[in-house]
């Protein structure tokens, strides 16, 4: 007799793991280290925000906070330039340098509150526990499994002090761009390097959705062009997200330990609407 369950279950774990090679293939990317900051703060304004909402919640839990997914360290300096001691975790190596450098310009006293490591979201292992953990800006979306996705937030769970809260910011899909041969619902994005005046672009040129897996695996093209408008530099790189709905956020959280405190669909207090963000703050219990 076939085994459906195990086919179905060897489909997801194939998928899974070659879907995390190519996000990690896309964080490990020199271009898009580069101008991820600009990028992101010139031209996305569904985060605008959020950094001032970590901030408000550090003031309420405190120290020391925890994020998942750490990046070029957009959120994190922040936090110890406002005097929390922030340790931050991520896989790319490439994006905690940028990170590191971006701490050590605020000077000692704001880098030694910073300490970064290499690691898996998923497995982490730490000797000091949280008030605060966070984990901005859909990263908890490249994990490609509710497998994945548990453990991590299960690995969290071990790490955090008994009343403290967990952020997690995701978007909430848009379904009718979820389905076979949809087009992506992501914007261009487009900025201006300040330091050398050089536009920096961001296109979509490819994506699948599989709703069997609920997971887009998506490939942008970066540019950088001069003022003249020639083409110093290109680059195209591929990640993959997987979406979840609320309800079936709401069933992970409390699989793996949590309780809900509140819900936005925005950093400035929105309630939870359709097709938003999906900003989520939790507790252990």
């Amino acid at each position: 007799m076939v085994d459906r369950n195990a086919d179905i279950q060897s489909a997801y774990d194939e998928s899974a793991n070659s879907e995390s090679r190519l996000t990690e293939d896309f964080y490990n990317s020199s271009l898009v280290i580069r101008t991820y900051d600009v990028l992101t703060e010139q031209a996305n304004q569904q985060i605008s925000a959020d950094i001032a909402f970590y901030l408000e919640y550090a003031g309420r839990f405190g120290g020391p906070v925890l994020e998942l997914g750490v990046g070029t360290g957009r959120v994190a300096v922040a936090l110890t330039e406002a005097g929390y001691d922030v340790v931050g975790i991520d896989r790319s190596e490439g994006m905690l340098e940028a990170a590191r450098n971006k701490g050590s310009r605020l000077g000692p006293a704001v880098s030694e509150r910073l300490r970064l490591t290499v690691s898996d979201i998923t497995s982490f292992k730490l000797d000091e526990r949280f008030s605060l953990a966070l984990v901005p800006f859909s990263t908890f979306q490249h994990l490609a499994t509710s497998a994945q996705q548990r453990s991590c937030l299960k690995a969290i769970h071990r790490h955090l002090v008994g009343d403290a809260r967990l952020i997690i910011d995701c978007f909430d899909p848009i379904l009718d761009a979820c389905v076979p041969g949809a087009a992506t619902p992501n914007p261009d994005r487009e900025a201006v390097d300040p330091e050398t005046g050089h536009k920096y672009y961001r296109r979509s040129v490819a994506r699948s959705n599989d709703p069997l897996s609920q997971t887009v695996v998506e490939t942008f093209r970066f540019e950088v062009v001069d003022q003249s408008e020639a083409t110093v530099e290109s680059e195209e790189v591929t990640h993959t997200l997987r979406w979840a709905t609320r309800q079936e956020m709401m069933y992970l959280f409390e699989l793996s330990g949590f309780e809900i405190d509140e819900e936005y669909s925005d950093f400035r207090g929105g309630e939870p609407t359709y097709g938003n963000r999906q900003i989520w703050v939790v507790k252990p219990v």
